[in-house]
C-alpha cells in the first residue's frame, strides 16, 4: 500500500518523487523515519494503517463514514472508546495494551472516533462536536449489530460513552468511565498544567510531550512505536483538514466551551430529577492524574449515586491520566470483576475517601 506523498514529504521525503520512485522508496523512507524515533531495544513495525503492538485494523462504513477499528476475541461484546479527539494522533491505539487482555473474555471492538485516528471527518462540519462523536459510536454499534455492549471510555471518550448511555440506554449493559473531565460535572477543582513546558508546535510533538507529562509512568505506558503511529496519522491530509475546519469554527455552539457546559448541565439536571442513568456504572480514576482531578471523579460518583445504587468508584494509586496503560493487567482484572458482579444487589462502594 502506498503512503500519501504529502505525509512522507513532511516525514522527510521529497514532494516531487514520481509515482514509480515513490513506490520504490516508500519502504526505505519508512525505515529511515522509524529509526529516528525507535530505540535499539524497541522492535516496532509501522504500517500505513497506523497500527501498533501487532494489532491489525479493519475498516467499515458507518453511515458513509469510513471507520477504522480493532476487533479481537469472542464472547459478550465490549466497545472501547478512546479519549481526546479531532486529530490523527488520538485513536484506538491507546487501548493496545488492553485489547488482547480483554479479548480473553470478551469480543472486543475499539473504533477510532469521528474525525480521529484514520476515521473520516463527518460529511457535515456541524457534526464536529461531542454529539457527532456520540452519534458515530452509537451508529458503529448498530452497524456492527452488537446488540447491548459493555461500554468503556477514557478521558473525552469517557464523556462520549456517558452521553451515549444517557441518550441510548438500550444498547448499554454497563458503563466504565476512566479519568474523564468531559463526563464529570463542573467543579471548583483546579488542574495542574503539567504540559506547560511542552512545545506548541508542531502539533504531534506537543501531543507526545503532553501525553508523557500526564502519565505517572510514561516509560512503561508509552513507547516510540505508539508515538510514531500517532505522528503518521496526524500528518494525513484528512487530519490536517480537520484541524483547519476546527480553527474556522466548525462544530457550532456545542463545540465551544461555554456551549458544551450548558449542554452538559442540562443532562445533569435530568440525572438528578429523572434518574436517567440506571445501568451499572464504574468510575475508574488515577489518583495522581494532573489533568483530571480526583475531586472530579468523586463529583461524578456522587452525582450518579444519588439515583443509581449500582455505581462504584475505583481509585488507582500511583497512576496518572492513563491508569489503563500504566497497569493494564490490574485495570482489565478490576473492570472484568465489576462486570461479573454488575447486577449484584449492592455493588455501590466508594473507596476514594
Amino acid at each position: 500500500m502506498n503512503v500519501d506523498g504529502q505525509v512522507w514529504a513532511k516525514l522527510g521525503g521529497r514532494r516531487r518523487l514520481d509515482s514509480h520512485r515513490r513506490r520504490q522508496f516508500t519502504g526505505a523512507l519508512l525505515a529511515l523515519t522509524l529509526s529516528l524515533f525507535v530505540t535499539c531495544r524497541t522492535h516496532a513495525e509501522l504500517t500505513t494503517n497506523g497500527e501498533v503492538a501487532g494489532l491489525r485494523a479493519q475498516f467499515i462504513s458507518v453511515n458513509g463514514i469510513r471507520t477504522r477499528y480493532y476487533e479481537m476475541g469472542q464472547g459478550e461484546p465490549m466497545v472501547l472508546v478512546h479519549g481526546e479527539g479531532w486529530s490523527g494522533h488520538s485513536s484506538a491505539n491507546v487501548w493496545s495494551k488492553n485489547i488482547p487482555l480483554f479479548a480473553k473474555r470478551f469480543h472486543v471492538f475499539a473504533p477510532d472516533k469521528l474525525g480521529s485516528g484514520m476515521t473520516d471527518n463527518p460529511a457535515d462540519d456541524n457534526d464536529l462536536n461531542i454529539q457527532g462523536e456520540v452519534d458515530h459510536i452509537y451508529d458503529f454499534i448498530r452497524v456492527m449489530k452488537l446488540g447491548t455492549v459493555h461500554l468503556v471510555g477514557e478521558s473525552r471518550g469517557g464523556g462520549c460513552i456517558f452521553f451515549l448511555a444517557l441518550q441510548h440506554p438500550e444498547v448499554v449493559r454497563d458503563l466504565i468511565i476512566v479519568d474523564s473531565n468531559t463526563a464529570a460535572p463542573e467543579t471548583s477543582a483546579t488542574r495542574e498544567e503539567a504540559s506547560t513546558k511542552c512545545p506548541k508546535e508542531p502539533d504531534w510533538e506537543e501531543w507526545k510531550c503532553r501525553t508523557r507529562s500526564l502519565s505517572y509512568l510514561p516509560e512503561d505506558a508509552f513507547d516510540d512505536e505508539y508515538f510514531m503511529a500517532g505522528k503518521y496519522m496526524s500528518l494525513l491530509p484528512k487530519s490536517e483538514e480537520t484541524a483547519a475546519k476546527l480553527k474556522a469554527g466548525a462544530g457550532g455552539e456545542l463545540a465551544t466551551d461555554e456551549g458544551f457546559k450548558i449542554w452538559k448541565a442540562e443532562w445533569y439536571g435530568r440525572i438528578r430529577k429523572e434518574g436517567v442513568l440506571e445501568m451499572p456504572v464504574l468510575i475508574y480514576w488515577g489518583r495522581n492524574d494532573p489533568s483530571a482531578s480526583l475531586a472530579n471523579g468523586q463529583a461524578l460518583y456522587d452525582a450518579i449515586a444519588k439515583q443509581n445504587p449500582r455505581v462504584r468508584i475505583i481509585v488507582a494509586d500511583n497512576a496518572g491520566h492513563f491508569p489503563f496503560r500504566e497497569y493494564p493487567e490490574d485495570f482489565v482484572s478490576k473492570v472484568t470483576d465489576f462486570i461479573d458482579h454488575a447486577n449484584d444487589a449492592q455493588i455501590s462502594a466508594n473507596p476514594a475517601n
